[in-house]
């Protein structure tokens, strides 16, 4: 079925934290490991689809011109690759393969100052993407609503598939450039964006409150972390993800997954949690299946 069908009819699981599980050492680079070290991320791809992933994300968040420029490697090789891992472990599944494009890690005033054209950075990552079989294209961990956009556009220009646009928000709800994320999912839904939300947030809790205020048409996404060991504060476990689901679900999501720190016991929580909504939605006289 198709990706965008299929969000009209049921409520999807996706993916947990790629780096997470990678555990590259200080400095290494986590794309270079599709063409270095493949049977690695392709193992990846398999526990999450194994824990009940119907969506995957290509291993290639910072595999952009910019980013990868520190570490020599060529961007179309990777990508290619990248999607070509997350095809070969979603062969013969009904999982849908997204491919991962992030930030530049670059401002618009400095990409101005070093020569640099954001349009084509974005067209050769995402174009590599499409060319090795992407067929979703998932924008992950924005704070720069007018960068979020531009790749939104480059997407369109390149391929008619599915875009997800999914912004980093802080917790008061209020991007860096002054925009909430109400005014956030107008533009983003008014460029044609098909899927909008919020990822790398702190914990589903804080998913829950971000979202509860914004009025919105469309299917959403939410990929809240769980928190990495370093960090004290927070740390969200498999049964907090699975309590925040059904909140989630109320709030329009339809792809629920998992950012910084979620693992294939987060994904399989979050599946069980969705199949349960299902069941009890189902069950309930005159109710339409998510």
């Amino acid at each position: 079925m198709d990706f965008l069908d299929e969000l009209q009819h049921r409520i999807l699981p996706g993916d947990g934290a790629m780096g997470t599980a990678l555990r590259a050492a200080d400095g290494a680079c986590l794309e270079e490991l599709c063409v270095s070290q493949p049977e690695a991320v392709r193992a990846v791809h398999a526990a999450a689809i194994a824990a009940g992933a119907r969506v995957i994300r290509t291993n290639t968040f910072g595999a952009n011109a910019v980013r990868l420029a520190r570490h020599g490697h060529g961007v179309s090789e990777i990508n290619w690759s990248a999607a070509q891992l997350a095809k070969d472990a979603a062969k013969g599944t009904d999982v849908h393969v997204a491919g991962s494009v992030g930030p530049l890690g670059i401002s618009a005033a400095q990409a101005e100052a070093r020569g640099i054209d954001r349009e084509e950075v974005f067209m050769e990552q995402i174009g590599a993407l499409l060319d090795g079989g992407a067929r979703v294209i998932f924008l992950e961990t924005f704070l720069d609503l007018d960068e979020l956009l531009l790749a939104v556009e480059v997407k369109h220009a390149l391929h008619h598939c599915p875009v997800i646009a999914s912004l980093a928000c802080p917790q008061d709800g209020r991007l860096p450039g002054g925009a909430t994320l109400a005014e956030a999912f107008a533009k983003l839904r008014a460029a044609d964006a098909d899927v909008v939300g919020i990822n790398c947030v702190n914990g589903p809790a804080a998913a829950v409150r971000l979202l509860e205020n914004v009025a919105d048409d469309g299917p959403r996404v939410a990929f809240p972390s769980a928190g990495l060991p370093v960090q004290r504060v927070w740390r969200a476990s498999p049964e907090d993800f699975a309590r925040a689901v059904p909140l989630l679900a109320e709030q329009g999501v339809r792809l629920i997954g998992g950012c910084c720190g979620t693992r294939p016991e987060h994904v399989a929580a979050i599946a069980a949690a969705l199949a349960a909504l299902t069941e009890e939605t189902a069950a309930r006289p005159g109710a339409e299946s998510r």
